[in-house]
Formats: C-alpha cells, sequence, structure tokens
C-alpha cells in the first residue's frame, strides 16, 4: 500500500536554486565545485558525500551540516507549511525521456520492498546517521512492479484533470540546475485526497538501496517512495574506467580472446553494446567490440543457478576486473563508474555494457541474488528537495 504523506512543498520561487542534479552524475570534483557555488542547493543537506562513506567518524559531522543546511532553507522560506496527508504525481523530464510516478510513503514493516544490488555497510551507516539527525526523508526510493495498473490509473487521472479546461495548477513546474523540468501535483485518487492506493505483491528497488537499509538501521516507520509504472522505466548503464594499465595493451587482448569474440572497431560510438551479451572496451586508444562465449549455461549446470551469475557486468566484475586486471573491490581508486549520459573522461581502459533488461532485475530479486556494483541505471534519475517527509 502507498499511503498519503504530510509533507513540506518546495515553494515554486525556490525550486530552480534548491533541486540539486543526480549525485552520480557529478564527479567528486564537480560536486564539491557545486556546492561552491550553489549555497542554496538541497545538495547540502541531502546526505553524505559518496566519497566518503567510509569514514563513520565524519558521519555525524556530515549530519550536523546537513541538519543546519536544512534549517537554513525552512527558515528562508524554501519550504511551504507542513500540508495534510496526501499523495502526488511528479513528472521528471530529462536525458531525452519523461518519467511519472506516484509519491507516497510505503511502510518498512508491512509492505515488501524486493532489492537486486547490495548495499555497502559504510554508506547505510552514514545515511542512517543523518536520518537520525535529520528526522525527515527527501530522496525518494524509486520503485516498480509488473502490474501496477492502479498507480497508472491515478497517474493519467491527475494528468487528464491537468490537461482539462479549467485544470489545477501545479504545485511546481520548474526547470533545474542542470536542464531537467520537473513538474508535481496533488494526486487524484479514489476515495479523496487522503486515500491510499492498495497493491498486490511486492515492490522492487528501482534506486534506493542504501536509503530503504539506513531508514531501517535509522528506526523509520516508512520511506518516501516514487512509484513508477514499468512502462516509464528507461534503463541506461554505466561505463567503468580504469586509472591505470600495468600491461600490454595486446596482452589484454589476447586474455579476453579466452572468453570473448573480439572485433576491433574504429572509435568507442562503435564499440558501444547495444544488447547483453556483448561487452565494449578502450584499451589505450583501441576499440573493441566483444561477444561473450560463455552467455548460455552449460548442461551440467546447477538448476538452480543464480540469475545474476550470468549478468555481463558479473562477468566483467569477476574476470574482466578482478581476474586481468586485479580490481576486486568497488572501493579500489583505480576504477571509477560513470553513467553513460555523463560525457566520457579518457584513461587507459574503459569497459562498456549494455543496459541490463527490466526482466533480469526482477529475475534477480525473486532469487534473492545480489547485482554487482553498478549495474543498473534507471534514468530519468529521481530529484531531492520537492518534498519533506517525516518518517
Amino acid at each position: 500500500m502507498i499511503e498519503p504523506v504530510s509533507a513540506r512543498v518546495l515553494t515554486p520561487e525556490w525550486a530552480p536554486a534548491v533541486i540539486p542534479a543526480p549525485y552520480d552524475s557529478l564527479t567528486p570534483a564537480e560536486h564539491a565545485q557545486h556546492l561552491a557555488d550553489n549555497p542554496d542547493s538541497f545538495a547540502h543537506v541531502a546526505g553524505l558525500p559518496a566519497d566518503s562513506f567510509g569514514h563513520p567518524s565524519e558521519h555525524r559531522q556530515h549530519a550536523t551540516r546537513s541538519t543546519q543546511a536544512l534549517d537554513r532553507l525552512i527558515g528562508l522560506g524554501a519550504f511551504g507549511d507542513t500540508r495534510e496527508p496526501r499523495l502526488y504525481v511528479q513528472r521528471v523530464e530529462a536525458d531525452g525521456h519523461a518519467q511519472h510516478a506516484l509519491l507516497g510513503g510505503v511502510r518498512l514493516a508491512s509492505h515488501e520492498l524486493r532489492p537486486h544490488e547490495d548495499t555497502q555497510p559504510g554508506r547505510v551507516h552514514g545515511l542512517a546517521v543523518h536520518f537520525t539527525e535529520v528526522g525527515r526523508m527527501s530522496s525518494p526510493v524509486v520503485v516498480t512492479a509488473p502490474r501496477l495498473s492502479v498507480v497508472s490509473e491515478v497517474i493519467e487521472a491527475t494528468l487528464d484533470a491537468a490537461v482539462s479546461t479549467t485544470p489545477p495548477e501545479p504545485l511546481l513546474d520548474t526547470k533545474t540546475a542542470d536542464g531537467a523540468r520537473v513538474t508535481l501535483w496533488p494526486a487524484l485518487v479514489p476515495g479523496g485526497e487522503g486515500a491510499s492506493v492498495g497493491l498486490d505483491g511486492p515492490l522492487y528497488i528501482v534506486d534506493g538501496h542504501h536509503r530503504v537499509a539506513a531508514a531501517r538501521q535509522a528506526g523509520f516507520s516508512h520511506v518516501l517512495v516514487a512509484c513508477a509504472p514499468t512502462d516509464e522505466l528507461h534503463l541506461g548503464s554505466f561505463d567503468r574506467e580504469l586509472s591505470e594499465l600495468d600491461m600490454m595493451p595486446r596482452r589484454v587482448v589476447e586474455l579476453m580472446r579466452r572468453r570473448c569474440d573480439i572485433t576491433e572497431v574504429p572509435d568507442a560510438a562503435a564499440a558501444r553494446p547495444a544488447e547483453p551479451g556483448w561487452i565494449g572496451m578502450g584499451v589505450a586508444d583501441h576499440w573493441f567490440r566483444m561477444r561473450r562465449l560463455d552467455t548460455v549455461p552449460s548442461e551440467d549446470a546447477s538448476p538452480i543457478l543464480n540469475p545474476a551469475t550470468l549478468l555481463d557486468a558479473a562477468f566483467v566484475h569477476d574476470f574482466v576486473l578482478g581476474e586481468i586486471f586485479g580490481v576486486t573491490s568497488v572501493s579500489d581508486p583505480r576504477v571509477s563508474f560513470r553513467p553513460t549520459t555523463v560525457a566520457a573522461v579518457g584513461g587507459p581502459v574503459t569497459i562498456m555494457l549494455a543496459p541490463v533488461p527490466l526482466g533480469s532485475v526482477f529475475e534477480v530479486a525473486d532469487y534473492g541474488g545480489v547485482m554487482p556494483p553498478k549495474t543498473t541505471y534507471f534514468l530519468p534519475k529521481a530529484r531531492s528537495g520537492l518534498l519533506l517527509v517525516r518518517c
């Protein structure tokens, strides 16, 4: 069940200055520059910087600064008074896509939020300290499910009313600093504005695994979610970039030939894979398209095979990064992960994957498996700073 939330809503005049770009679309240096250039950005509130999640001694300091930044924005009038509980519909237009979602609360004790990715304990602890100190959520956990007809009906009814002859004014309709457009309406729900929306079966976490784990650790009763129908979820991917190459490029190709058919291509665009089973790689200014030879399980494989082990990301994580380059941890400083919507910075090695099919996300989650880090990237990304909800 998605329940109404009592929230402060960002005021329209403050929206362009407050709503930040998604944190994983910025490098650490760009994030630091954004904070310096934008004193009113909600990025000052949103939580622990990604590059410091491994230092628990800093968590309380970050949480205190977050609270001070939020109190400042509230004091300046960036957020209105707390509204009566209700659901909201949001539209985010960015990266050439538009996505609608129903915003509300999901109780952690009574509705299953099914994960497909692992979490890093240090980051979970840092966010839990942040939640405990701030006492609110603003960055929604994005969720979906194969059957969400009731959610789609609420979204459609709200949008139909918005284009009627006497449409209700949206609470927000703004361009953000990074060029996205965000629109927010009060949802039109059968049963009235304080009604909930019932759901059958679990919800699948699309984005926000760490927030869910941290909310549980902080003792929150529920989490803020953005429930998006599957037909509006657009899947992208992350490129892996290595900052060091300690062997000859031809040796890398030789090792890859043990597990792939390889064709050299003229540039990165030609190497970009369009479907699972293919991998693109750049090695010292040479580009290759590679087709995996092990995508079909052997006849003697276990009939209860973890579907996560068949993913291209698992192949890259275990064989390419692990065996060839000796990178066994996501926190290894030699490797960085960049969404394909962000321009490449270049480096000795680039590894490119095709987006994971949504069906694989459901399959892994239903199995109880865990995908390697940075396997999925859904866009447009949900934005922070629209609502403040006590959980």
